[in-house]
Formats: C-alpha cells, sequence, structure tokens
C-alpha cells in the first residue's frame, strides 16, 4: 500500500452525505392543512359521537346557533373592539414605544433618564394595571384604550431598543469612513437596518393588543368581543365563548397577515433563510 493510498473503510466514512432536501413551501402548506383537517376531524368525532358533553365541547349545531344569535350585533362587537379600542391604543403605546426605544439606544442621556423607569414598568403584568387605571381614569373608553397602550408600549419599547443595539457596527463604521454624517448614518443606516427586527415586534404587540383590548372591555364596557364574553361566561354559554374566541383568532390572524405582507413590501432587500 502506497503512502498516499486511504483504506477503503477510512474513504466510506470520510464520504460526505448527500443534503437533505428541503421541504418545499408547497409542501409545507399542505402539511399545515392536513393538521387543520385532522384537527377539525377529531372535533367532529368527539362532538357529534357523544364523547364529550355540548357543555364542555360545542359541537358543529351549537356554534351555528350561537353565531346565529350574535350575528345580528357582530359588526358593531367588532368594531368597537378593533377600531374603536385595540387600534388608538396600539398606535399611542406602539408608536411611544418606537420613540422612546429608539432615543434611548440613540443617547447616552436620554437612557440614563428612561433606563430605569422602563424596566421598572417591564416586568408588570398590563392586567394587574386594571385597578390602578380605573381609580385614575374611571371606567370607559380611556381606561380601556390606556391598558392596550401600556402593552404596546412595553413590547415595542424593547423591541426597538435591541433593534438599534444590534446593528452591526460595521455598517456604522463604513459609513462614518465614507464621511457621512450622524444624521444621515442614523436615516441611511440605522433606521433601514432595525425595521425588519421591529416588524417582529410589531407583530407580537398586535397579537396582544387582542388580548388586551378583550381584557379591557371587562372593565364596564357595553359593547365588544369581550363583552359578550362576560355575559356567555355569566349564563355558561359555552357555545358563545367558543363562537367569539374564533372570530377573534380570524381577525388577530387576518391583521397578522397584513404586517407580515407590509413587512414583505418594506424589507423585500433583506436576506433571509
Amino acid at each position: 500500500m502506497s503512502a498516499t493510498s486511504v483504506p477503503v473503510g477510512d474513504a466510506q466514512k470520510r464520504t460526505p452525505r448527500p443534503p437533505r432536501r428541503a421541504m418545499s413551501r408547497r409542501t409545507e402548506q399542505l402539511v399545515g392543512i392536513a393538521v387543520i383537517v385532522v384537527l377539525v376531524v377529531g372535533w367532529l368525532a368527539l362532538t357529534l359521537g357523544g364523547s364529550v358533553r355540548a357543555l364542555f365541547l360545542p359541537g358543529p349545531a351549537d356554534l351555528a346557533r350561537a353565531y346565529g344569535e350574535l350575528l345580528p350585533g357582530l359588526p358593531r362587537d367588532i368594531w368597537d373592539t378593533v377600531v374603536t379600542r385595540m387600534i388608538p391604543g396600539f398606535l399611542v403605546g406602539g408608536g411611544l414605544g418606537l420613540l422612546t426605544g429608539v432615543a434611548m439606544a440613540v443617547s447616552r442621556p436620554i437612557r440614563a433618564v428612561l433606563d430605569p423607569v422602563v424596566e421598572i414598568l417591564r416586568p408588570l403584568p398590563p392586567l394587574a394595571l386594571i385597578p390602578l387605571l380605573i381609580l385614575w381614569f374611571g371606567i370607559g373608553a380611556t381606561t380601556q384604550v390606556a391598558l392596550i397602550a401600556f402593552g404596546s408600549f412595553i413590547i415595542l419599547v424593547v423591541t426597538s431598543y435591541e433593534a438599534v443595539r444590534n446593528v452591526p457596527p460595521i455598517y456604522l463604521q463604513a459609513a462614518a469612513t465614507l464621511g457621512a454624517t450622524r444624521r444621515q448614518i442614523f436615516r441611511r443606516v440605522v433606521l433601514p437596518a432595525i425595521v425588519p427586527d421591529i416588524f417582529g415586534g410589531i407583530r407580537v404587540a398586535v397579537a396582544a393588543s387582542f388580548g388586551y383590548a378583550v381584557a379591557a372591555e371587562l372593565m364596564g364596557a357595553q359593547s365588544g368581543l369581550g363583552y359578550r364574553l362576560v355575559l356567555a361566561r355569566r349564563y355558561l354559554l359555552t357555545e358563545n365563548i367558543v363562537a367569539i374566541l374564533i372570530v377573534i383568532a380570524i381577525l388577530a390572524f387576518l391583521a397578522d397577515q397584513c404586517v407580515r405582507a407590509l413587512n414583505r413590501h418594506l424589507t423585500g432587500w433583506k436576506p433571509r433563510a
């Protein structure tokens, strides 16, 4: 055997394995659809087969009856929850969170002043503030919007702060080497670099805002999806509870799809794995 020869066994061990073929997008979608179909079939089997009482898991007929009862007032409830409470709260809290997080990341004096306040507020559950909000603003739309705004603020202030801090330093150094001013670096380097990360926080904040909106409507609201949940719980109408939860899930899904579409439109230049 020559000095350069390699034993057959070692050569077989060192032969690289062919790369595994990645799942295609269409296959991924089919798998997701199949999972939903399996869940629906399981639900039908449990409810139509009589294995579970309608009190614990309503069947198709129960849901149809619930939607028949809710449908006359459902458009107004959706409007009051989404347009009157959730969107204003999200815009106010999210906008303040973005501005505060970016300002803290780019300015040491601002960070020195606001960082302790944010760190004190960040661990507080928004729902724990309901008694204080009622005491300060009373029972009404202001309290409900304030609760949603606080939850959105906390999510986006942390997201925007970390997004700015995680901008690769080489981007800033390259811009400075080319003679860019601090304002130009911020506008043309930092802002485009943080947009993809901020959209991740926006998606989280939008989803959380639906939960905060429903919780806010537990504070004396006379309309909205959360108010309907209170009524359904009071009279033990499980089919109404499930029907309203399905509506909330659909609305949250549609809102998330809108945010993702906007993200793809604004950050199409960013390569993704």
